[in-house]
């Protein structure tokens, strides 16, 4: 499942990395500013554009859960603009009187259903979920990526070398969770997606788990777990094409100064 290099580029330096440094710009945080353009962000696109959540549950615009405050979120900003083109969370579980399950417990019971792996049997504070993960309606355009707010309708394109950085929002994203799991040590990653975002994924490095049937939770989803360790890390990125290992590298680079600074933010 891992990408392979296909046809020899004559070229094998990291032009998406490259694209995605000079254009694109990951930040991660806990404070409310941080939160609300993520929720912001989000009720963009799950709520007016695809109306997975209804307005009245969005008040002042603003697409929100009670786990918000319980996860680091991640935001993708366009460099010439400033705008937000992209945006995640990861939920954790404090060891101390609080939120005791995940999103996907809640929510998602239905995509557990058969599943070899019960979250709740975990331990809590070696579980996680990346969630909420979305991209901009206007970089979807630019990617012609419309059919969800995860812009992940064609995995096709990390095979193509004209590929510029938009169509990887979601992949980037993807291995900014993977740099705040390996940060937190929290080993158990949960996360509903679809299908194809999932295959995606899994030729950029990080092969989830299928748990359970789709069901329909913002769209066409099923739950996804990957055991995610530093070992698994390593082993992970050996095989991956110089194209995308470079992404990645830049995404560590971006967030590596970042992440120390949340293990005493609120909501840690």
């Amino acid at each position: 499942k891992v990408a392979s290099g296909g046809d020899e580029e004559t070229d094998p330096t990291d032009e998406r990395g490259e694209t995605f440094a000079s254009e694109l710009e990951l930040t991660v945080g806990t404070d409310a500013a941080t939160v609300q353009r993520a929720q912001r962000l989000r009720d963009e696109g799950y709520g007016r554009e695809f109306g997975f959540e209804r307005e009245q549950d969005c008040p002042g615009g603003l697409e929100q859960d009670i786990f918000d405050h319980q996860a680091a979120h991640c935001l993708v900003r366009h460099r010439p603009t400033g705008e937000v083109a992209g945006c995640l969370r990861l939920v954790h579980l404090n060891p101390a009187p609080g939120l005791t399950e995940l999103p996907i417990q809640r929510h998602g019971a239905a995509a557990l259903l058969g599943s070899p792996i019960d979250p709740a049997s975990l331990p809590a504070t070696e579980r996680c979920e990346i969630s909420r993960i979305a991209v901009s309606a206007a970089f979807r355009r630019r990617a012609l990526e419309q059919q969800s707010p995860m812009g992940d309708s064609a995995p096709e394109v990390l095979d193509k070398p004209e590929a510029r950085s938009f169509p990887l929002l979601a992949v980037a994203l993807f291995m900014a969770a993977r740099v705040m799991v390996l940060h937190r040590g929290t080993p158990h990653v949960f996360a509903m997606m679809e299908p194809r975002l999932a295959r995606m994924l899994a030729r950029a490095g990080l092969d989830f788990q299928r748990l359970g049937p789709l069901v329909d939770y913002h769209g066409q989803r099923a739950a996804y777990y990957i055991h995610y360790t530093p070992q698994v890390h390593q082993a992970s990125l050996a095989p991956l094409r110089e194209d995308i290992s470079g992404l990645f590298r830049i995404v560590e680079a971006q967030l590596a100064t970042q992440l120390p600074g949340l293990a005493d933010a609120p909501g840690s």
